[in-house]
């Protein structure tokens, strides 16, 4: 689940700015494995985004 939760993210990144700011709720998903989800997928790296394409399960 968290997988597949993890690819919506990915394909669609206004998600990932809803999340940030609060006004998205991920379902059966426990504050540990959302705030694993938010570090990964918002990590800078070296003042640039990373690329969330080549963070998630394949």
């Amino acid at each position: 689940m968290l997988q597949n939760i993890v690819e919506k993210l990915v394909k669609n990144p206004d998600l990932i700015e809803k999340l940030k700011e609060g006004k998205l709720e991920l379902a059966g998903v426990s504050e540990m494995e959302k705030a694993a989800v938010m570090d990964v997928l918002t990590k800078d790296n070296n003042d640039q985004r990373v690329n969330v394409k080549n963070c998630y399960w394949q």
